[in-house]
This record gives C-alpha cells, structure tokens and sequence, in this order.
C-alpha cells in the first residue's frame, strides 16, 4: 500500500491530512484531534495516526509521562507532495 492509496481509502487519515494542511502547526493529542479537528471515533483516530506515523506524516512528542502530542512533518518535501496529490497548492510555512 502507498500513502496516496492510505489517503484514497481512509476517511480518517485524509481528514487528519487535510487539517494539516491548513494548521501546519497545529499539535495535538489524539483525543484533541478526534474531538476538535475531526470530530471523530477516538479509537479510529488513534489508529490513523499510527498509520500517519508510519509513513512520516505525523511526529510525535512525548509530554508529562506517556501523553503523545502528534503534530505535521516538518519535511518539506513530504508536505509538498501532499500538497499536490490532494489538490491544494503548497501552504504558507511548507518549506520549514
């Protein structure tokens, strides 16, 4: 599976991606971006972020103890390329 294909076919990673897009900053944790991003599942969100991970979409950091705060890649190319496979012209910040 490629990531365009995780993207085609999972409403929750794409919808993850999306927000993204547009808050390039934006970090949250995975209860934070199924209620406020996405409004979605709690358990479905988690598990696609762990896929978003895998692929390097996401990183994680570590806050008090064992809390994930996942936030966008900050790898250029990889933000680009997301960028135009979903249609949206490269945003503000894409190159840090």
């Amino acid at each position: 599976m490629t990531l365009r294909d995780l993207l085609a076919h999972d409403p929750v990673c794409r919808d993850i991606v999306e927000y993204l897009m547009q808050n390039n900053d934006a970090a949250d944790t995975a209860r934070g971006i199924a209620q406020w991003w996405i409004r979605r599942d709690i358990a479905a969100t988690q598990e696609a972020l762990m896929k978003l991970q895998e692929w390097g979409v996401v990183q994680t950091h570590v806050v008090q103890n064992h809390t994930f705060v996942y936030a966008y890649t900050k790898r250029s190319v990889l933000r680009q390329s997301l960028a135009r496979y979903l249609g949206g012209a490269p945003v503000p910040g894409s190159a840090n």
